[in-house]
């Protein structure tokens, strides 16, 4: 027994699994494997070729004489077995599996030989691979296959009355062949059926088809029990929660302790090994990855464990392969969050608000397709996860198989259920393609103003100017107009608005904020000093002064400290005769009578 010959039944079973892993390993010679019964070896199968198949089906051996819709007629049926002391009972197919079952469990495998079509087998052999057969065949039914009873007709014509459908056509119909479950072999489904055949004037019975017995070596081989088995004492064998023998259970517990030492192990070793790393892009991965990375070393032991060594039933070794691959799928995007922030955060320097100038333009864009990306690639490696676990059950194979090829477009249900999700997803795509926002953009929305601090796959989170962060989710933020202030560049214009009277000398005000402009590093000079009255009103007149900065934030600055010194400029000119005031003209009639504000008169008059 070498490498070779025990990993290459695992290998065809999950081959999408290994794919995945990128599992490689030696391979040798093979095996051959010997039978339960101990009478004989049953070595490595080879398929019986379709050439061969039409010689025997040539000679009669399992020749059909006639059609007939409710059984297959042949010739005869295991002419090469003596005849039996008591005819069993095979009239449906609950009695025929029920006679095999019994037989298998009592021992009696010449018994149990009964239920099998050997027309296959060559007349002068049937009697020698009868037992042989039906011992490995009970064996691999009793560990590999659980029966649904209540479903198996206990009719002789073999005809359901309980309909799979609404308005099931076949119901009450009589058949001739039922499937009764299926294995996987070298990555096709092998079904195991019941045929009801008669021979010549004979009464129809129901026995395992030619063709299941023709496949009994080849899933003997793959799911027969291993040397270790066939050593154990016989209390060790013995059956426990189930079909699984004691040593088996306890065997798995004691790997099950193993691994988890094992795990702590890798772990503790992953992290030091990590933190001791030169370079600065490994120091902070041992965190991130150690555990899922020890978790999946354990369970692809304790799996590979599984299936060499021990016979753990099927509902075992699925939650172990969906553990395997969950881990795998944990540990691959723990790696891929790590090495894009390593990445983003290499190309950000700095605060946010840096990003804003037109130096970090490239940044921007790159950051915005780094957040974007990253976010898809997880969500597609998450899918692809999903379609692998999926595929592995054979009722939503299909469903995961489909899900593997689309890699981001679920089902009708699920797209309808999953609507706001898809729907921010395919957001977060449009603006990385279209670009109306980018990572570090200055931005006014909805009365906030702040820079774009993050883009994931449902929101984008803005930073705001008193450090709060607006989540917006992506379908309804483009929805919406927005301001982008440094789509194009980032120079901005910002107004300084001054109210004063009438009186105010604008060339003045124009002299003197062109000379607060020269004096401040805030300045860009990109644009020229503009002064200009923009609206008058009854008694005062709006003077719109208009300053440029490299930024946003230094655009409000600058417009900030201009605005206080022109305020202060326009209060201490002429002393302050320029300020707004309200006039109020005295006739020379009124001034003999003046009203006090409380109502009182004064004057004259009041004398």
């Amino acid at each position: 027994m070498n490498l070779r010959s025990l990993l290459i039944p695992l290998y065809r079973q999950h081959n999408s699994l290994f794919a995945c892993l990128f599992f490689f390993l030696p391979l040798g010679a093979g095996y051959a494997q010997v039978g339960l019964s101990g009478d004989s070896a049953v070595s490595a199968p080879d398929s019986v070729s379709a050439q061969t198949r039409v010689e025997k089906l040539s000679e009669g051996s399992d020749a059909i004489t006639e059609y007939n819709e409710a059984y297959y007629v042949l010739k005869k049926l295991n002419a090469g077995l003596p005849a039996p002391p008591q005819r069993p009972n095979l009239q449906s197919p609950q009695a025929a599996l029920e006679h095999f079952v019994r037989a298998g469990r009592a021992r009696d495998f010449d018994e149990a030989a009964r239920v099998l079509n050997l027309n296959l087998v060559p007349q002068g052999e049937q009697a020698a691979k009868a037992r042989i057969l039906a011992t490995n065949f009970y064996y691999v039914l009793d560990k590999q296959i659980g029966f649904d009873w209540e479903s198996l007709p206990d009719r002789p014509d073999g005809a359901s009355t309980e309909p799979s459908m609404p308005n099931d056509p076949l119901v009450g119909m009589p058949r001739r062949s039922i499937r009764i479950g299926a294995l996987d072999l070298d990555g096709r489904d092998v079904a195991i059926r019941l045929q009801r055949v008669k021979v010549k004037e004979a009464s129809p019975v129901w026995v395992f088809s030619p063709q299941t017995v023709e496949n009994i070596p080849a899933l003997f081989y793959r799911y027969g029990p291993g040397p270790i088995d066939r050593m154990m004492p016989t209390w060790a064998r013995a059956k426990f929660m189930g079909r699984t023998s004691l040593w088996v259970w306890l065997a798995f517990l004691v790997a099950i302790g193993l691994v988890s030492l094992l795990a702590w192990g890798v772990r503790k070793i992953t992290k030091r090994q990590f933190a001791r790393a030169d370079s600065y892009w490994t120091w902070g991965i041992g965190d991130r990855v150690a555990t899922p990375f020890a978790l999946f070393i354990s369970i692809l032991l304790l799996f590979i464990l599984a299936k060499l060594v021990l016979s753990l039933p099927a509902g075992v070794d699925m939650t172990l392969l969906v553990l395997l691959i969950t881990s795998f799928l944990w540990l691959a995007m723990r790696a891929i969050e790590y090495f894009t922030e390593s990445v983003a955060r290499d190309t950000r320097q700095g605060d946010i608000k840096e990003l804003a100038g037109e130096d970090g333009a490239d940044q921007q864009q790159w950051l915005t397709y780094l957040s974007v990306g990253r976010r898809v690639l997880l969500f597609i490696v998450f899918l692809l996860g999903l379609g692998i676990i999926f595929s592995q059950f054979r009722a939503l194979q299909t469903f995961g198989l489909s899900l593997m090829a689309s890699a981001g477009a679920a089902t009708v249900i699920l797209g309808i259920a999953a609507q706001p999700l898809l729907g921010n997803i395919v957001a977060s795509i449009q603006i990385a393609l279209t670009k109306p926002v980018r990572i570090g953009d200055s931005v006014l929305y909805e009365d906030n103003w702040g820079y774009v601090e993050e883009i994931t796959y449902t929101y984008i989170l803005i930073k705001t100017w008193d450090k709060r962060r607006v989540v917006v989710p992506l379908r309804y933020f483009i929805s919406k107009p927005f301001e982008n202030w440094t789509m194009r560049n980032s120079h901005l214009i910002k107004p300084i608005y001054l109210h004063a009277d009438y009186t105010l000398d604008v060339d003045q005000i124009r002299h003197k904020f062109e000379t607060l402009l020269q004096e401040s590093d805030l300045w860009d000079e990109r644009i020229p000093p503009v002064v200009q009255v923009t609206s008058v009103e009854d008694e005062t007149m709006e003077v719109r002064a208009l300053c440029s900065a490299k930024d946003a934030a230094s655009a409000w600055d600058l417009h900030c400290e201009l605005r206080e010194k022109l305020v202060a400029y326009v209060r201490d000119l002429n002393e302050g005769r320029h300020l707004p005031r309200r006039r109020i003209v005295v006739t020379e009639d009124v001034r003999t009578r003046v009203i006090h504000p409380n109502g009182q008169k004064v004057g004259k008059e009041a004398g």
